[in-house]
């Protein structure tokens, strides 16, 4: 006799973007089959207990660099153990390459390596001459492309008229135009001062990218966003001053979305003074005040998405912190601390969590439904989560090629125990069950939707 459901997740808290309902969730093939208060034991293949825990959408990862220590597979298996069942990786196009042959590439890869279902970006590190390439990457399933308004020494930076160019061609094809907002030829020009100065660049590093420099950054990419008609994505969103132009835009009914990141809501400037390199990150942490506002800007509905920017580098603290890199491993953590200071402290509940881990990055892609709600038809992507284990977060513990974490030592109370991706056992009490390229490639497909 075949059996109604594989799987049976019974008695835990379903939680979506809306409600939480007490329910058992059936689970057939790759597919949820059934959400409902009760649903028979002996017509499945397997129960598993969900009793006083949370069961949820698995994590949709939208902000992952795959181009360090951790590559497509490796930051698939840190993520996993997160929480996350679905990433999508920046493509970093650099100068010179192609991005077409890039994105080929990294589908390539993800298909052979990664445990996780995947989508990606195209970043445009040289645009004036990948601009032209943006209608035939729509054709790979790629439609969002993220530019740098900062990093002009390293030749990364995106000027005004090239920036113009690509939203009205990426807005034209029916895409969404990414940003890094900080404006990076001040930023050089305050470094290079301070530089000349002989200061101590940790001491000044919030000094030298100012949070008037983000705020005015995002106001122009919003300018030219409007005059484009090009949906508009703003990337790890980090001050108060920044959250003020995307609250407007929205309320004059433009099609942007704001997504902010852990360590941006867990840590400050003063985590980087104690860490030095460990913490060094763009844009950088800042101080209490803005802490607080991006929580509040959650609340209000300004920041749509909480993604990781994982970025994960060998770093000591003992090095030269001007010639460190930027960036810091969040993946893994990034489920665990969110709830911990979100949910715990009472900023956030615990369905403003699922929106802004799950549905919203759904939603924005064109994976909803199939993806971010636990409903009958949609991807059988979950995680049980148990709101009372208690647990110190260690480096030794966790899965990343990153010799540390900028968490060592926090106490969480809250983290995931199991998750399954399209019906199929992840990571269950630690250990992972799932294989390298079990996942599939997923096509974005922008809506415009409002969230």
């Amino acid at each position: 006799m075949t059996n109604r459901y594989d799987f049976l997740i019974r008695g835990g808290l379903v939680v979506s973007g809306s409600k939480i309902q007490r329910a058992d969730v059936g689970i057939k093939g790759e597919k949820i089959a059934s959400v409902e208060p009760r649903l028979p034991q002996k017509e499945a293949g397997r129960v598993i207990e969900a009793s006083g825990k949370y069961v949820m959408p698995g994590v949709i990862d939208v902000h992952v660099h795959p181009v360090y220590e951790d590559d497509m597979g490796g930051l698939s298996f840190t993520a996993a153990h997160g929480g996350t069942t679905t990433l999508i990786h920046f493509a970093y196009a650099k100068p010179g390459m192609r991005l077409v042959d890039t994105i080929k590439k990294y589908q390539e890869d993800g298909l052979k390596k990664s445990y996780l279902d995947f989508g990606i970006h195209g970043t445009l590190f040289d645009p004036s001459s990948q601009i032209d390439e943006i209608p035939k990457v729509f054709d790979l399933g790629v439609s969002s492309f993220k530019m740098f308004m900062t990093y002009a020494k390293l030749k990364w930076i995106t000027d005004d008229y090239h920036l113009t160019a690509a939203m009205d061609l990426i807005s034209e094809c029916g895409g969404l135009a990414m940003v890094h907002a900080e404006n990076g030829l001040v930023t050089d020009y305050l470094e290079d001062r301070s530089l000349k100065r002989g200061e101590d660049q940790k001491k000044v590093f919030l000094k030298t990218r100012p949070d008037y420099l983000e705020a005015e950054a995002i106001f122009r990419a919003l300018s030219i966003s409007a005059v484009t008609h090009c949906p508009l994505y703003i990337v790890h969103l980090s001050t108060a001053k920044g959250v003020a132009p995307i609250e407007e835009a929205k309320a004059e009914g433009l099609p942007v979305y704001a997504e902010t990141c852990p360590q941006y809501l867990t840590l400050t400037d003063a985590t980087l003074q104690r860490l030095g390199p460990l913490a060094k990150i763009g844009p950088p942490l800042r101080i209490e005040t803005d802490r607080l506002a991006l929580w509040e800007a959650i609340q209000r509905g300004v920041i749509d998405v909480v993604a990781s920017d994982h970025a994960p580098k060998v770093k000591k603290k003992e090095d030269p912190f001007f010639e460190a890199p930027y960036g810091s491993p969040q993946a893994e953590t990034m489920l665990t601390v969110t709830y911990d200071e979100g949910v715990n402290k009472g900023r956030i509940g615990l369905c403003k969590l699922v929106e802004l881990f799950s549905e919203n990055p759904a939603k924005i892609f064109g994976f909803y439904p199939k993806k971010g709600v636990i409903q009958k038809g949609s991807d059988a992507d979950l995680v049980i989560f148990d709101p009372n284990h208690l647990h110190i977060i260690q480096h030794k513990v966790q899965h990343s090629g990153a010799p540390y974490t900028l968490y060592e030592g926090r106490r969480c109370l809250g983290m995931p125990i199991f998750s399954m991706q399209r019906g199929k056992m992840l990571v269950e009490d630690g250990e992972m069950k799932g294989k390298p390229g079990e996942g599939k490639f997923l096509r974005t497909k922008i809506t415009k939707i409002r969230l």
